[in-house]
């Protein structure tokens, strides 16, 4: 016998029954009742709604900047005389 198995007493290595039909229920019911998580899933959903809201807007603005930039690259050309 290894030094593990003998320290261990019988009463560890009998066999456990598998859980019943109410075990089972009742860790369902557990899962569905348990919001320890849910905190953090919040401030996720929060944080990705941000980044999409600042994708969007930069998006948007780097539209109007290229637009901007071109009218006074134009108006360098056009003084320069190019």
């Amino acid at each position: 016998m290894t030094p593990e198995l003998s320290s261990m007493t019988m009463h560890a290595l009998t066999p456990v029954a598998p859980p019943t039909r109410n075990a089972h229920a009742q860790l369902l019911m557990d899962l569905l009742c348990d919001d320890s998580g849910q905190d953090m899933i919040e401030y996720a959903l929060v944080a990705a709604t941000i980044g999409l809201g600042t994708v969007a807007g930069v998006n948007g603005l780097a539209a109007h900047i290229s637009n901007y930039l071109n009218i006074v690259d134009n108006g360098f050309a056009s003084a320069v005389g190019h």
